[in-house]
């Protein structure tokens, strides 16, 4: 009797929240810019510098970026460590301003971010996000001693298709086809946090999704579909990653994640692996705060840092 009441409840609780869950994938589908409940954060210290225009005049789109910049260091900080901060939406649509809310709680807790845009299909195809990004990193670099960045702790975070490229960026070797081989180099990425990650392209082969993006079908060009894959890229050198990932996604499957955590650890990169049993893709974006939470420690574990709590 006692295991029938349980599991009643439990069909209840999965009931609701996949219910509400749907709610906010709607909303997140239909609106231009998702909006969020800022009460979390209140008199919020940091800043927002908004539209930098990050990359060179000679690029082929000027992309711009918000810096989020806490006011003061503490008094044992000589400069910030500073996350690149990615959004998704398939490498074709949304921007920066869903990224908004999880830049806005990194500051509070002693992180300057960089919040990009990049050039998205069908106008641009791979690799020009993975160049856009690197155009991205050598902003921050010739900016550090601006804006107090600390380039020793350079980190990463982003969401499904902004997951694969930080990855990516994080794993390639300079020079590779799909980079940039920049003088100087580029600061290396000290740690990466990456949710809903497609790590592995070339398991699809006429995805609607990632064709556009890189022009061919996997049986038309597979050596494409290797190289534009993070775990193609898994090396030793590779600098320590936090996926997370909802059990239920299904337009990337949890094994993405799942298989690139193993590939990492097999490389002996640090690697930490969050699965929840509940939500999705988009509501694992949504709900995911625990996840965001527990992200936060591992970059703070990583970056030296003891705040474990806002920033005052």
């Amino acid at each position: 009797m006692y295991k029938k009441i349980s599991l009643i409840l439990s069909l209840l609780v999965l009931i609701t929240a996949l219910s509400s869950c749907a709610s906010y994938q709607q909303n997140y589908i239909d609106s231009p810019g998702m909006s969020y409940n800022y009460d979390e954060i209140k008199d919020p210290h940091y800043d927002v510098i908004e539209n930098i225009i990050y990359t060179p005049e000679d690029w082929p789109k000027a992309l711009a970026s918000d810096l989020y910049l806490p006011r003061k260091l503490p008094s044992k900080v000589k400069a910030w460590p500073v996350v690149l901060m990615v959004h998704g939406g398939g490498w074709s649509n949304r921007d920066r301003t869903d990224m908004n809310f999880i830049s806005g709680k990194l500051a509070e807790h002693g992180y300057a971010v960089l919040n990009v845009e990049y050039r998205l299909v069908p106008q641009f195809l791979y690799p020009a996000p993975v160049q856009d990004l690197q155009m991205a990193l050598r902003w921050i670099q010739n900016n550090a001693a601006k804006y107090q960045f600390d380039l020793n702790k350079l980190n990463a975070w982003g969401f499904s298709s902004g997951a694969h490229l930080v990855t990516l960026v994080a794993g390639v070797t300079p020079g590779e086809a799909q980079t940039l081989n920049l003088s100087p180099p580029l600061p290396k990425i000290h740690s990466v946090v990456a949710e809903g990650t497609p790590a592995d392209l070339s398991v699809y082969n006429n995805s609607p999704i990632i064709v556009p993006f890189l022009g061919a079908k996997r049986d038309e060009n597979p050596q494409l579909y290797r190289e534009s894959s993070p775990i193609t890229h898994v090396s030793p050198e590779d600098p320590p990653v936090f996926l997370y990932h909802g059990k239920r996604d299904q337009l990337v499957e949890k094994e993405q994640s799942i298989n690139y955590y193993n590939a990492l650890r097999k490389a002996g990169v640090p690697a930490e692996l969050y699965l929840h049993p509940l939500w999705g893709h988009i509501s694992m974006f949504i709900f995911g705060r625990d996840a965001e939470n527990k992200a936060i420690a591992f970059y703070n574990h990583y970056n030296g840092r003891a705040l474990t709590e806002p920033s005052k």
